[in-house]
């Protein structure tokens, strides 16, 4: 169950589906059924993607001592990987599917079914594109606010901040991770960043779209049409992810730098920022 979890990084897929149920929040929409079927979908189109980028991106992951990851360590075989990947897009669409019974239309269904495909596409092929991977994987973190939104029935300029915050905090840590991988991604001719320009402006751009995402952070505290307005604990919590990323930009910049526990530090950034958002949204 480790390896699975590990595989479909199921904590990414629970950060995208608190993403929904922030979107519904800051939406004003109500928890339900609707709410959980969002939740679902993002959570299990996410791990589908997660699955599939493995079984794709195995030699890679070898030639970059990736033993974080339980196909290079042989704690899952690949076809067992690809039959996750299957199976968890498969619940993700159906998720869709229901939901869209239940919510009417066929854009809840239409939108959910597009990034499922686009996961694919980026696991097979679009990832090796200059710097299009990289902004797929920004995109996929700032959807499901939207789609949380979609739900909601309501996207007002806070969902579409909190929107973008996402989607530059998710460029930066892509691009870190371009720069650890940069070894492994030789042998499928990844284009990245780092590849293409080097380490140096590599690290230019994680600093400019991690500063970008900091200071956007706090701008739904002064906004009175979004649930953060003035409100202290959404800023104390926030304020916990702002220092967070400033000190991985900062150690990002010296001689050594173990950018695997950068990335962790971002993730917990992230996760606290998620809690920011929900906190502020209820409390």
């Amino acid at each position: 169950m480790r390896a699975i979890w590990e595989l479909t990084r199921g904590e990414h897929g629970l950060m995208y589906g608190a993403g929904v149920l922030i979107g519904i929040l800051v939406g004003g929409g109500n928890f339900g059924i609707t709410a959980v079927l969002g939740f679902f979908t993002a959570f299990f189109i996410q791990a589908g993607t997660f699955a599939l980028n493995d079984y794709c991106d195995l030699e890679t992951d070898i030639a970059n001592h990736r033993l974080d990851r339980p196909l290079v360590r042989g704690a899952l075989t690949k076809e067992l990987a690809f039959g996750i990947a299957c199976i968890a897009t498969a619940l993700g669409i159906l998720s869709s599917v229901v939901l869209t019974m239940l919510h009417g239309g066929l854009t809840l269904f239409l939108v959910a079914l597009l990034l499922a495909a686009l996961g694919i596409l980026y696991d097979i092929k679009i990832k090796e594109l200059f710097a299009v991977g990289n902004l797929y994987i920004a995109f996929t973190m700032a959807v499901p606010f939207i789609y949380g939104g979609l739900i909601a029935g309501d996207i007002g300029e806070g969902l579409l901040i909190l929107s973008f915050i996402a989607l530059l905090a998710g460029l930066g840590r892509e691009v870190m991770k371009d720069i650890a991988d940069i070894e492994g991604d030789e042998i499928r001719d990844v284009r990245s960043i780092a590849r293409v320009y080097g380490i140096e402006e590599a690290k230019k751009v994680v600093t400019a779209s991690s500063s970008l995402a900091v200071g956007l952070s706090v701008v739904p505290f002064f906004l009175p049409s979004t649930p953060y307005y003035l409100n202290p604990i959404f800023i104390i919590l926030v304020s916990g992810t702002d220092i967070i990323f400033a000190h991985t930009i900062n150690e990002l910049w010296k001689q050594h730098v173990n950018y695997e526990q950068l990335r962790k530090e971002t993730l917990v950034a992230i996760a606290i920022g998620l809690l920011a958002f929900i906190c502020g949204a209820i409390l």
